[in-house]
């Protein structure tokens, strides 16, 4: 643990008032300080009648007070701007909630979550630049966006063209753009000879920026297919013209793993619900209608074939197929599900198996293990097929290096049933102290008083029995929170009873949630608050009250199928926030043993107790300027025999646990997150030798220093020194039945990250 037991800011009220305390110290300000009452009308009630014994204030009442100070107030409008990010349908559900006093049933019915403003701002991106369609048919002006009208004096008619000459209706655009206009002839070429049907989306000098906000460019070409022959005339042209070509879907990841400027990109990304957006009507323009619905990469189906589990079933499934497309289709047919997957349902299949994603739960492995065939488009533009199990260690979590990934098949289970019964437990005995940690190095606030050793042995043989046998095990706790969210449970076959979850109502209530937390997150009165109350963590203590609040706790198991109980938090891609995580190898209690080529041995969670507790710590010592303002969250999940995994050769388990805060704390965060690394990466095994802990390829590693140089370089040089070499021979493998080499790949689908972590010797 370090130097670290009980440290804390001298003007800190958390380490020694527990979360109603502090609210009762917000109150308490707000009464005497009639300025700042003034200026969030309300507030002072609210959490008054919060505390009082004779008032109950249930959540959904919470969240709808809470909002209502911020509409109300005359001095702050981050309600209001927050408001405009929504789509109309959104606004006036919420308004009727938090102004008009309607019920949350009938303001939720028939709830159905749009895409995030994330996304949003993505697409309005595309609004901005020059569209155009490209089939066999000729290429049709969608839009010249507003560059292309300002050259040319107005943005001109919707055309058709049977080329790009002849008829003089794109002559304009030779003169003032000669190599878009032959990129448009060029692949309008590729694509002569194929049905109509076969199209490419093309907008010019579109800029690409990622979910977190960590990642920009500005890919020369970002191209939208909606079938396998648009993909591969894309990478023909690519191959022809010595360009190179990366693929995105939602763009859900903080890491350097997408494309760069003056190349191409190929959007996977899935716009079904895009009708739904603010300002449809200008966006219109920038699509075709076609793209508003599903597209051949967007198919699931079962097929036939000999599962590696007897009983189990393949299902072929299109990469820009999102998680809530799959996660409906399971419930509906209530025959097959994918036993694992990652909360977020606004992600595509795709997107999750390319840098090798993860669920939870030890008998679980990563999303890229599920894989039993690949489908791709090479470096030559030809399709091709991976099913070798063995190459498909390489294949099935490639980061889009082999080749664009256009479908997988999947190993799926016959469809189960959770038995959802999260709990809110207090901290310490969620997940006990570690033996070298006492009860007088931790927050006053997070003691339990009265407990005694053997409730403390019967809590930590509680927790060691949800981490290693629980389906699924996942723990949240929120900055200076005195409880943590506990959701772990188990599988049923019987489905008698299963109820759809979250319901409308339910998902709304988050829905709303997220927006108070966006609207807490923008609201400058809150820095007055804090000024004026000399209370540093008055506003995350609101918003981590306020999100506990939301999340349920049940005295009796909810029994639901299991892609539902996966995704059982909707819309978390409504807040953007930064976010850095580990994979840990659990370590065996005494000596391994291999029975039947398997590692048994019991599990000493001594280094997980660590993990947790020596980020709580961290979180305290902070409290002077709170740079975490959302969940430490923590799942106990399995191995993988992915090369690239970072849980590969974790035969016990891995943990998996991440800290997360949001945006408007980004000054704050990679300090802090160094902070916290610094102790994760510090733990060994038994024998003194440095664990295997490496970040999850998709969170937060780029631009974060350990041992005083950048994290890629240890991932290079430390942590995937001999699993690189591995990687690249089966894929030089694969190639070489294919007919391609690694140098093609370096030319056609790396990127600069890539280029030195894997291609610096070619």
């Amino acid at each position: 643990m370090g130097d670290y037991h009980g440290e804390h800011p001298d003007s800190s009220t958390c380490w020694d008032h527990t979360v109603d305390q502090r609210i009762g110290l917000i109150a308490d300000g707000l009464s005497s300080n009639d300025d700042i009452r003034k200026k969030l009308p309300g507030l002072r009630t609210l959490l008054n009648q919060y505390l009082s014994p004779e008032v109950t204030v249930e959540a959904p009442d919470f969240q709808k007070r809470l909002l209502r100070v911020f509409r109300d107030s005359e001095y702050d409008f981050a309600y209001q701007e927050c408001l405009e990010k929504l789509t109309e349908d959104e606004k006036e559900r919420v308004e009727k909630f938090v102004g008009d006093d309607k019920p949350l049933k009938e303001v939720s019915h028939d709830f159905d979550m749009c895409l995030s403003i994330g996304v949003r701002e993505h697409l309005q991106h595309l609004v901005g630049a020059g569209c155009v369609q490209v089939s066999s048919a000729g290429v049709q002006v969608q839009t010249l966006g507003a560059s292309s009208a300002a050259v040319n004096g107005a943005a001109p008619a919707e055309v058709d063209v049977k080329g790009l000459s002849g008829r003089g209706a794109l002559d304009w655009l030779k003169d003032k753009d000669g190599i878009f206009h032959a990129f448009l002839h060029k692949l309008k070429d590729l694509f002569t000879g194929h049905h109509e049907d076969h199209r490419v989306v093309v907008y010019k000098d579109a800029v690409f920026e990622n979910w977190g906000k960590v990642v920009e460019y500005v890919p020369q070409y970002t191209c939208i297919p909606n079938s396998v022959a648009g993909v591969q005339r894309i990478v023909k042209y690519a191959k022809d013209h010595d360009m190179g070509v990366r693929c995105a879907g939602f763009r859900h990841s903080w890491a350097p793993i997408f494309g760069r400027s003056g190349q191409i990109t190929i959007s996977l990304l899935s716009l079904a619900e895009a009708t739904k957006i603010p300002n449809f009507t200008a966006l219109s323009k920038a699509l075709p209608e076609w793209l508003l619905h599903k597209t051949e990469l967007q198919t699931i189906e079962v097929l036939s074939g000999t599962p590696r589990v007897k009983g189990n079933t393949l299902v072929r499934v299109g990469v820009s197929t999102t998680n809530e497309q799959l996660r409906r289709w399971c419930v509906s047919n209530n025959k097959y599900t994918y036993p694992l997957n990652v909360i977020m349902v606004e992600m595509t299949v795709g997107g999750t198996n390319g840098p090798i994603c993860h669920g939870a739960g030890r008998r679980n492995k990563t999303l890229s293990d599920l894989v039993r065939k690949v489908e791709y488009v090479d470096c030559h533009g030809k399709l091709q097929t991976v099913d070798d199990a063995r190459l498909l260690h390489a294949a099935a979590g490639s980061f889009g290096l082999m080749g664009v990934i256009t479908h997988l098949t999947l190993e799926f289970e016959p469809m189960t049933y959770a038995l959802m019964k999260p709990e809110k437990i207090p901290v310490v005995r969620a997940i006990p102290l570690p033996a070298d940690l006492r009860d007088e190095d931790i927050p006053p606030a997070l003691r339990v008083a009265g407990l005694t050793a053997a409730d403390r042995a019967a809590d930590l043989a509680r927790f060691e029995r949800l981490a290693t046998d629980s389906y699924y095990s996942e723990w949240f706790w929120f900055p200076y929170s005195d409880k943590c969210w506990v959701n772990c449970w188990d599988t049923t076959t019987d489905g008698t009873g299963a109820v759809d979850y979250p319901s409308d109502t339910q998902t709304f209530l988050m829905f709303l949630s997220q927006f108070a937390m966006n609207v807490l997150q923008n609201a400058a009165v809150l820095d007055e608050l804090i000024a004026s109350l000399q209370l540093t963590e008055a506003a995350v203590t609101l918003i981590s009250k306020a999100a506990m609040l939301v999340l349920p706790a049940w005295d009796q198991p909810v029994k639901t199928y299991l892609p539902d109980a996966l995704h059982f938090q909707r819309g978390i891609q409504n807040v953007r926030v930064l976010d850095v995580e580990v994979e840990i190898p659990l370590q065996p209690a005494a000596p391994a043993v291999k029975e039947g080529g398997k590692l048994t041995a019991a599990i000493d969670y001594k280094v997980v107790q660590r993990a947790w507790w020596d980020a709580i710590l961290a979180c305290y010592r902070h409290s002077d300027t709170c740079p975490q303002r959302m969940p430490l969250e923590m799942r106990v999940m399995g191995g993988s025999d992915m090369i690239m995994a970072p849980q590969r050769g974790n035969e016990l388990g891995t943990c998996a646990i991440e800290v997360l805060t949001l945006e408007a704390a980004g000054d704050l965060w990679v300090p802090y997150a160094e902070e916290i690394l610094a102790s994760w990466l510090s733990y060994t095994d038994a024998a003194g030798k440095s664990l295997r802990t490496r970040p999850h390829w998709a969170k937060q590693w780029d631009g974060i220093t350990v041992d005083g140089k950048p994290w890629a370089n240890r991932m290079k040089n430390v942590d995937y020194k001999d699993a690189r070499v591995e990687f690249k021979a089966l894929l030089a493998e694969i190639g070489k039945k294919h007919g391609w080499t690694l140098a093609d790949l370096k030319k056609r689908f790396s990127n600069d990250f890539f280029d030195d972590f894997y291609f610096e010797d070619i």
